[in-house]
């Protein structure tokens, strides 16, 4: 089994739809910009953005997956805080069972007043 990050994110995308079907739905959030067929660029999500989203019980869920050495680069930073402040739910992420154990713990803690 391979350790690549792109390898990472597909056991977690499907141990999140798997643990959390029906409440839950996730999918992969692309980055960056690409160019449309008339040209123009298109972003595909805020600068920062984490590499999969959901939503679970009407609560967001951003989760940045990341290898063993994998490191939070800075624009991912700030989209971490935004995304608290709003009172999303954010994770990082190196294994399915660390997503699975995040989650559950974030959904089962009290809410901050």
């Amino acid at each position: 089994m391979s350790n690549s990050e792109t390898d990472i994110h597909n056991r977690i995308l499907v141990a999140l739809s798997k643990e959390y079907h029906p409440r839950g739905i996730f999918w992969r959030q692309n980055a960056g910009r690409v160019r449309s067929d008339r040209g123009a660029w298109v972003s595909l999500g805020p600068p920062g953005i984490a590499d999969i989203v959901g939503v679970i019980d009407g609560e967001a869920v951003f989760v940045e997956v990341k290898t063993k050495t994998g490191k939070q680069r800075e624009a991912q930073r700030k989209f971490q805080v935004a995304i608290e402040k709003a009172g999303g739910i954010y994770l990082i992420a190196r294994s399915p069972e660390e997503a699975i154990s995040g989650l559950k713990a974030r959904l089962t803690a009290p809410q901050a007043a």
